[in-house]
């Protein structure tokens, strides 16, 4: 059952872009979770459940999803961020079950994700030589994220023998011209070679590190400035965001949402969605005590890897340095399974029937409230296309009727109040309906980049001095 799903799951994701889609986001969350709990009570009713699930390896796994959890639950951001913790979760859970999957099942999985690397290398030579797209839209959303994929893909292939497959995803690294990716590539036949290195083949490896270094350097040479810039004003937004909230950080996926507000004066300005390092990002989303648990827990597991995979794990961690890969779902539920390493079942635990009654109800609940959750998440993104609709035939009124079941949400009432800000943004009354709802979407919300820059152009208009005055004041209070 985990290994269908599983290889569903990993052999689609890639090609269907479940980035940017909630819809496909949340079936694919459903998917893993549901594939989970049903192993689980079968297990129950059979030969109980491996008492490794519980094992001291896994301990920083139940801490970080805790940790993050919590993290997002107290996130001024949470009504734009808490469907993106799935997608996380969904990554520990199959790091945590794929665990647990026997060779035959793991042999099976790592054939599905061989064809969806395959599906992933047809549509994008489709793009290449057809549809001539490739560069603007090509599959993972983009480029960098399609590099690493293919990079992590390589030394799976080359652990199965699949030379065609390998083959094809470097043609993928070649076309992507990621330099993230080359760097990836390289740090991983780096470690390669110094484990070759270990036992005495220092002669029949020399070309070999020659090769690499002499490609590194080639590497460096092509970065470019802006590129560079780029990075260091994300990195510096990333440190700036952990250090207003180290503990709690401001939710997991909540970098697009609030980088904005702390990038510094005179700063390179273009807005990303990701912080271009995985770590700072981690570390500023959810804080220092869960991104210690996390880390660790990548370590570990890193080091426990056997065989090829193991290069696939070390290229993605280089990659995170300097890129953002991780960070598309795909990329990540593949790094996961990638990660996970077969764990000792040891003696099966079989609780009595009213444990089992007391956990099925509690796993009933737990899902219950996510379909829920899901199920007003849809509904909200239909309202807000209807409010649109509506503040474009020029009736107000209407748009902020269709957004009152959200308004009236604890969840939703910020991000809704900053969109009907927005659509109310007009030149008819000088911004003074569109800045009520920015007021009131900063009491909801502080650190609302977009509150912030909206009233400050509002406010600069002459006569409104006063007003200006007192939103630097309140803004500097916020962000010390």
């Amino acid at each position: 059952m985990l290994g269908y799903t599983f290889s569903a799951v990993l052999a689609l994701s890639p090609l269907l872009q479940a980035v940017f889609d909630l819809p496909l986001q949340l079936a694919f969350q459903q998917a893993v979770l549901l594939a989970c709990l049903a192993w689980l009570f079968l297990g129950l009713k059979t030969r109980g459940v491996p008492a490794g699930l519980f094992a001291p390896r896994f301990y920083p796994l139940w801490g970080a999803a805790a940790l993050t959890l919590a993290s997002l639950v107290c996130s001024p951001f949470r009504g734009q961020i808490f469907n993106e913790w799935g997608n996380y979760a969904a990554g520990l859970l199959i790091f945590l079950f794929a665990s647990f999957l026997n060779k035959e099942e793991r042999a099976k999985t790592d054939l599905a994700v061989s064809a969806g690397a395959w599906l992933v290398f047809g549509f994008s030579v489709l793009q290449v030589f057809v549809l001539k797209n490739f560069g603007d839209r090509p599959p993972l959303t983009n480029l960098n994220a399609l590099a690493l994929y293919a990079v992590m893909m390589v030394p799976l292939a080359l652990g199965r023998r699949a030379w065609p497959l390998a083959g094809a995803m470097i043609i993928l690294v070649v076309w992507t011209q990621s330099l993230g990716a080359a760097l990836a590539g390289l740090t991983a036949a780096g470690f390669y070679a110094a484990h070759r290195l270990k036992g005495g083949e220092l002669r029949e490896n020399a070309w070999l590190m020659t090769a690499l270094g002499a490609l590194a350097l080639l590497v460096l040479y092509l970065l470019q400035a802006d590129s560079v810039a780029g990075r260091l004003a994300w990195w510096r937004s990333a440190w700036e965001m952990f250090s207003a909230r180290p503990l709690a950080g401001f939710g997991h996926a909540s970098f697009s949402w609030a980088q904005s507000a702390f990038q510094a004066g005179g700063a390179f300005r273009e807005h990303a969605i990701y912080a271009h390092n995985y770590y700072l990002e981690f570390l500023a989303e959810n804080g220092l005590p869960a991104a210690a648990l996390w880390f660790w827990l990548l370590l570990s597991a890193a080091r426990r890897k056997t065989g090829l995979a193991r290069y696939s794990v070390i290229a993605a961690l280089a990659h995170s340095l300097v890129d953002f890969g991780l960070s598309v779902p795909a990329n990540f539920w593949l790094f996961c399974y990638l990660l996970s390493s077969e764990a000792p079942a040891g003696e099966a635990v079989r609780p009595s029937r009213r444990y089992l009654a007391a956990a099925l109800a509690l796993a009933v609940l737990l899902e219950a409230a996510l379909l829920g959750l899901g199920r007003q998440s849809l509904a909200f993104e239909k309202a807000r296309g209807r409010a649109l609709a509506a503040a474009v035939r020029g009736s107000a009124a209407r748009a902020e009727a269709e957004l009152l079941p959200a308004l009236e949400s604890k969840l939703f009432r910020a991000p809704a109040l900053e969109f009907l800000g927005r659509v109310n943004l007009t030149a008819r009354d000088a911004g003074f309906t569109s800045a009520v709802y920015f007021e009131m979407a900063l009491l909801e919300n502080r650190y609302s980049p977009s509150a912030w820059g909206a009233l400050r152009r509002i406010y600069s208009v002459p006569g409104r001095e006063k007003q200006a005055a007192g939103l630097e004041r309140r803004r500097a209070e916020v962000y010390k």
